[in-house]
């Protein structure tokens, strides 16, 4: 085999420079505040095209699209855990790709099965919903176009999960940015032409079929043809299943506790505080994803840390979400009266304590985003499931009791609080896993940051008792996006750090499995070395 030929052979390997750790954080923040402003932006120039009515029936059909898309079953996790877990050496290769072959066929099971399932009950869900005659035509060609993007967001879940285990997020993050401003572009087509709604689910579904299109096209370049052989299933589909079963448990009762409690509301508190509570539970995805932004892309850093390095990796990781949880506190705390009625208009001035609230769960979400990534992927997935099953029954019955007494920021409050209060918890169970090596300059720095972020709060008050909304609004994101930017320095030589063990981490793997393979050629078992 010539060197191209091994080099090609060798392309399933993750990209381990330097840089990368920062460009993969980089385009996280670029993707994700587009995806979040263009959304806000979009939505209502959306609304003024075809009206509220029959763009609400299309709220339902996507509203269900993003819940089924995000219930993976932990599969996603699993994915990442297990593809850095078989050596990143051309002897590997085959494996590699035999266990990439494993996940779309598990995915492609899943898709079809939550397709057909959608496919059933949303058109009869759909009977129990008053909708104008004027849409009435529309409703199947709906159903149909939102089933084919329901299957292919779900095949290109799967194949994110690939790209993440080979440390290359920000392929679907530059997708994302190329289809909310195909989005855009598309709702001005609608405008001019004038095809009403079934143009807006064009281009919506257009918009969300790209990035999965893309995720797919990018592990075919990768892994080229799938490679189906002796043990797919028995040595990778359903290892991968069994290791998922554990992380669904977590993965499913994460999205109870961020979707339930808006179902708690609306039979109790009226459609209006319904809206407003959708709206600041809006608000808190958007500073989840935030958080998300920087913890996940040390996913595949964390997963292949010597012991040595683990401490100093896991640390910044908590320090950059600690950090940026703390800035994100600081606006919903300090002016939450300016962001709600600059959004959402002075008829929703009531809800502003409620939007305070978040900031428990922001800060619960900076602390425990690192402490999970450890269970899942290097530690227990089981103890990250449980825990997160802990905090949803906490929060159902607390948002149940919060509803009684009529006060939407109870109801907030009582959605975040019981994840801010068990996220030491999460701490304290991931550095069995992981330790943290915090030291007293840790501490120290920590502290720092938390007396500079109150500061900041008093600044903003300040500022916003002498100035309207949106110049205060604009003067404290400043600010706040400035020490963002700062703090992100951190990543550049974690970066290097990641070359450095992504090497040595590949070379202890092919030992561990070279030493496998002795013990079994000992044990005189000829055919496992071919498996192991």
């Amino acid at each position: 085999m010539t060197k191209h030929d091994q080099q090609k052979e060798h392309a399933t390997g993750a990209d381990t420079s330097a840089s990368r750790l920062g460009q993969n954080i980089l385009w996280n923040y670029l993707s994700g505040f587009t995806s979040i402003f263009g959304l806000l932006l979009l939505y209502p120039l959306a609304v003024s095209i075809v009206g509220a009515s029959s763009y609400g029936l299309w709220v339902l059909a996507i509203g269900a699209i993003q819940m089924l898309t995000m219930t993976d079953f932990g599969l996603g996790a699993g994915i990442v855990r297990t593809l850095t877990g078989i050596p990143d050496h051309e002897d590997y290769q085959r494996e590699r790709r035999m266990f990439v072959t494993a996940a779309l066929l598990v995915f492609l099971i899943l898709a079809a099965v939550l397709t057909a399932l959608y496919m059933v009950v949303f058109p009869l869900y759909l009977q129990t919903v008053t909708i104008a005659e004027q849409d009435q035509q529309i409703l199947w060609p709906l159903t149909v176009m939102a089933g084919v993007t329901l299957f292919l967001s779900l095949l290109g879940r799967g194949m994110n999960s690939v790209l993440w285990g080979l440390n290359r997020p920000d392929v679907e993050r530059k997708a994302a940015v190329i289809a909310i401003l195909g989005r855009a572009a598309g709702y001005g087509v609608v405008a001019v032409t004038d095809t009403g709604l079934l143009g807006i689910v064009i281009v919506e579904c257009a918009s969300l079929m790209l990035p999965p299109v893309v995720c797919m096209i990018a592990v075919a370049r990768r892994f080229r043809a799938p490679v189906v052989g002796e043990g797919l299933w028995r040595d990778h589909g359903k290892p991968l299943i069994k290791l998922s079963s554990v992380m669904s448990i977590g993965a499913l009762s994460q999205l109870a506790i961020y979707q339930l409690p808006l179902f708690l509301v609306g039979p109790t508190l009226g459609l209006h505080a319904t809206t407003a509570f959708g709206a600041i539970m809006r608000v808190y995805q958007s500073c989840r994803l935030v958080v998300s932004w920087i913890a996940l892309p040390y996913g595949y850093p964390m997963r292949i840390a010597t012991p040595s390095r683990s401490a100093r990796i896991l640390k910044n990781c908590l320090t950059l979400t600690f950090g940026i949880g703390l800035l994100m506190s600081v606006a919903v705390a300090s002016i939450p009266q300016e962001l709600m009625t600059a959004w959402m208009g002075d008829d929703f001035a009531f809800a502003a304590l409620a939007l305070a609230m978040l900031a428990f769960g922001i800060m619960a979400e900076a602390i425990t985003q690192p402490a999970n990534l450890v269970m899942n992927l290097r530690g227990s997935p089981m103890r990250a499931s449980i825990l997160s099953l802990t905090v949803l029954v906490l929060t159902l019955p607390s948002v149940w009791l919060a509803t009684a007494t009529g006060s939407i920021a109870l109801v907030a409050l009582a959605t975040v609080l019981p994840g801010f209060l068990l996220s030491g918890v999460q701490m304290y169970l991931a550095d069995k896993d992981v330790s943290y090596g915090i030291e007293r300059k840790d501490l120290g720095r920590w502290g720092v940051m938390a007396g500079g972020a109150a500061l900041y709060a008093g600044v903003a008050l300040i500022v916003a008792h002498f100035l309207p909304a949106w110049p205060t609004i604009l003067i404290v994101g400043a600010g706040l996006a400035l020490m963002a930017f700062r703090m992100i320095k951190l990543v550049r030589a974690d970066g290097a750090v990641v070359a450095e063990m992504s090497e040595e981490n590949s070379e202890a793997l092919v030992a561990e499995r070279e030493a496998d393979r002795a013990v079994i050629r000992e044990a005189g078992d000829p055919e496992q070395p071919e498996r192991a």
